[in-house]
């Protein structure tokens, strides 16, 4: 009986990513979720009350609920695999792209180059990652589903926020080793975030075209070069 109810949870949270995918959150119903599951609204609202808590819950297997940096640094593989895995039987993003983001962070923070190389090198690998369609789509669910559920919370804590601390981590060693201003890092890791998003993010976000390769690139070492006019020591 355990297995049946865990299967039909999970084919309803599969129907609904697939139609909040496809429809938006304000578009979808429980109707056409049910239609497409099989069974009576009763049925769906036993598992789910209500669709902003289904909604949630297929969020959930989007975000970044297990970025733990300090502890995967020195691992690989399998290792990385099972630490990135969600707990979501819908991993709406697919389990490479949970660990390309974890080896750009890591390879910021692992980096024995110079603070320009490094940044040239991580805002690139960043960049190309978070414009990927899968992340777009969920950034754009997240959106459009914070105003009336508590996931755009959620993501920002354990998405944005975790990036973040991860960048001011790294911008502190970076002061002490004198190779930034020392000022508050995590309103660095901010403006520095700021910079390398503005000129490229939006674009992808609203579907306006891809940029050239050599644009792209151009586009990611101005931001750089500007950051480190405002915060560099050379």
């Amino acid at each position: 009986m355990r297995r049946r109810t865990e299967a039909k949870r999970n084919a309803i949270l599969k129907v609904a990513e697939e139609l909040f995918r496809k429809k938006g959150y304000q578009n979808t119903s429980m109707s056409e979720i049910t239609a497409k599951v099989g069974g009576s609204k009763a049925t769906i609202y036993g598992y789910f009350k209500s669709k902003k808590l289904l909604f949630e819950a297929v969020m959930n297997g989007a975000s970044f609920e297990k970025f733990d940096l300090a502890a995967y640094q020195q691992e690989s593989g399998n290792d990385i695999q099972e630490r990135f895995a969600s707990d979501s039987p819908v991993p709406i993003v697919p389990i490479e792209n949970y660990q390309q983001m974890a080896l750009v962070l890591s390879e910021m923070l692992n980096s024995q180059d110079d603070i320009r190389t490094t940044l040239y090198r991580f805002s690139g690998h960043f960049m190309q990652t978070v414009c990927q369609p899968q992340f777009l789509e969920i950034y754009r669910l997240a959106v459009e589903g914070s105003g009336r559920t508590k996931i755009g919370k959620h993501f920002f804590e354990k998405g944005y926020a975790h990036i973040i601390g991860d960048i001011k981590r790294c911008f502190q060693a970076r002061m002490d080793k004198g190779e930034l201003r020392p000022v508050d890092a995590e309103t660095v890791a901010l403006h520095f975030i700021s910079l390398v998003r503005g000129p490229i993010f939006e674009r992808y976000l609203f579907g306006y075209g891809s940029l050239p390769k050599m644009e792209f690139r151009k586009r990611i070492r101005q931001s750089v070069d500007a950051f480190l006019k405002i915060y560099g020591t050379s």
